[in-house]
């Protein structure tokens, strides 16, 4: 989902949640990007500001066992 806080931040300000972000179920859906969200955003992660899309793909690059590795330990 995101590599670390100021990530998750910026994935949440951009109307994505850890569901959104983890799959591709729904196709219709549309992120809403949130003014209050963003606030935080600014105020704990500043000069990071980056797209959900690339929140998503630089977390995948950097943990890519990860889906993997949750669904092993839900079993």
């Amino acid at each position: 989902m995101a590599r670390d806080l100021g990530d998750f931040l910026w994935l949440l300000a951009g109307g994505f949640g850890p569901w959104e972000a983890a799959t591709s179920y729904e196709p219709d859906w549309i992120p809403r990007p949130n003014r209050d969200l963003t606030a935080i955003a600014e105020q704990f992660a500043p000069g990071r500001h980056r797209s959900a899309a690339t929140v998503i793909e630089l977390a995948t690059q950097e943990f890519p066992e990860f889906d993997d590795t949750v669904m092993e330990l839900c079993r």
